[in-house]
């Protein structure tokens, strides 16, 4: 559980210093948070491509931080209570999330023929500039639910039938539900007007499960399942 403590710890971090920002109207601050922990074309022509994972550790709205890590601790904590997953797992499970995530959404925003209304990776910010009927809309990407769509993949793969809570819910449902039902939402509004960047969530989860299969299958889970049922 180190790890997954340790990538709560820098969320912390960086959601604390854009409420500082806020604050004190830091504009100094809120600049290199702007270009350093958002994932937004601008920062890659710049050569920011550390955006691509650093904005997977950046919220700015109090419930989108709470949300996510509330949500990252539960995945993190099954993972945690398999044999044989250790600390280097998890930190390459959640890094090799963002930085899927943030291809996906990137590739979905340069693909997509929607209208150009904002979109972002997760419920975070964005900007208009323009004047009169011109408006240049810029595209911003930051929060870590492609992360935590991610581990939540890869434990499910790993602990499907695990016990999980969802919020205001008093029974618990199997891991593999809570999933497929995110998976499901996201899918299903991947193309429509939603600010959500469910491509993002998508390709964490994408990510997860691919992890899964190429480094943890033999820990367990869907994998020892299947072949099980095969053998019969």
């Amino acid at each position: 559980m180190r790890a997954v403590w340790t990538i709560i710890s820098l969320n912390a971090a960086v959601f604390g210093a854009w409420q500082y920002a806020k604050a004190k109207n830091d504009r100094a601050l809120d600049r290199q948070l702007y270009e350093n922990a958002t994932l937004m074309e601008a920062n890659l022509q710049a050569g920011r491509n550390h955006t691509l994972i650093t904005s997977a550790f950046s919220h700015r709205e109090p419930g989108h931080f709470l949300f996510n890590m509330v949500s990252f601790h539960a995945f993190g904590t099954v993972l945690a209570t398999v044999s044989g997953v250790r600390a280097a797992h998890v930190i390459a499970l959640a890094v090799g999330s963002a930085a899927a995530g943030s291809v996906a959404w990137l590739y979905h925003l340069r693909t997509s023929k929607r209208p150009q209304s904002t979109i972002q990776k997760s419920k975070g910010v964005f900007s208009s500039f323009g004047g009169g009927q011109i408006a240049r809309h810029i595209y911003v990407g930051l929060g870590a639910s492609g992360m935590v769509m991610g581990l939540g993949a890869a434990a499910t793969c790993l602990r499907p039938s695990a016990p999980m809570n969802l919020m205001f819910i008093p029974i618990s449902i199997p891991l593999w539900a809570i999933t497929a039902l995110y998976f499901g939402v996201d899918a299903y509004y991947l193309n429509s007007d939603s600010k959500v960047g469910h491509s993002a969530h998508l390709g964490g989860a994408v990510f997860g499960a691919t992890f899964y299969l190429l480094a943890l299958r033999n820990r367990g889970g869907i994998w020892t399942m299947l072949r099980r049922g095969l053998r019969r």
